[in-house]
């Protein structure tokens, strides 16, 4: 299925159709960054509990100081960084860690797209 969407780069608007595997691709590659993406980096740093001040203190440091020198090669819709911190924050330490190595474990170009967490 494609999806057809606009995307802002400085002055400049492009439409981007694409199925939405590429189109995660393309978006990332041009803005850096998914508007899911920026909802959960734009979420405020919890005070509590102090395991997950922790752990999300560390993604956002992983995202900002080690993955963008990396480069912009997630296929996920969020980034495997952001569905991880979403996932602590929304399922727990433990449930969390599960999801996370389990998004890790799929991460390859041909399992690309949007993918919620559960």
């Amino acid at each position: 299925m494609n999806k057809t969407e606009n995307i802002e780069i400085e002055e400049n608007s492009f439409e981007i159709n694409a199925n939405e595997k590429d189109y995660v691709i393309i978006q990332r590659h041009f803005t850096k960054h998914t508007k899911l993406d920026l909802e959960i980096q734009n979420l405020p740093i919890p005070k509590k509990p102090i395991w997950l001040n922790i752990v999300v203190r560390t993604l956002r440091f992983y995202q900002n100081n080690i993955s963008e020198k990396l480069g912009n090669r997630c296929v996920f819709d969020p980034s495997c960084s952001r569905y991880s911190e979403l996932s602590f924050r929304e399922k727990g330490f433990l449930r969390g860690m599960s999801l996370t190595i389990n998004r890790l474990k799929r991460c390859r170009p041909e399992n690309g797209g949007i993918d919620q967490l559960n």
